[in-house]
């Protein structure tokens, strides 16, 4: 069928390929790590700031409340140094868990007797659950 040319190259290609997965293995025991990538974010405290909104925003921290609207959900996550709401259409993550959203910062205005009680918060564009480092 094939010439031995043709065999030779098809052995060849065959050995090289089990011999990758064999290197791409894990040793028996032992998890196999998740390849993380470290992502700039900033600190939740330094969102208030008018000249940042409507611009994309990363941010990092834990769930910390969830809330169903009509539209979506609404969720708050705690990165250690403040907190925010965060707007989706998208089913809101479980409480505890550690996320990565990038989204647009946006203001809304609450006037209650002329004073405005408003606050700003992120209008989701991207979420990633983050992993926990294991040693």
């Amino acid at each position: 069928m094939f010439s031995s040319k043709y065999r030779l190259t098809l052995v060849g290609l065959g050995m090289g390929v089990m011999t990758l997965g064999m290197a791409c293995q894990a040793p028996s025991g032992s998890q196999i790590p998740t390849l993380s990538l470290s992502k700039s974010t900033v600190k939740i405290d330094s969102l208030r700031q008018p000249q940042q909104v409507e611009q994309a925003v990363p941010i990092t921290g834990s769930v910390t409340q969830r809330l169903a609207i009509l539209n979506g959900w609404l969720y708050e996550i705690d990165d250690g140094t403040g907190q925010v709401w965060i707007l989706t259409a998208e089913a809101a993550p479980v409480v505890g868990e550690q996320v990565y959203v990038n989204g647009l910062l946006r203001y809304e205005t609450i006037l209650i007797n002329d004073v405005d009680l408003g606050d700003y918060y992120l209008e989701e564009q991207e979420r990633q659950l983050q992993v926990p480092e294991t040693p």
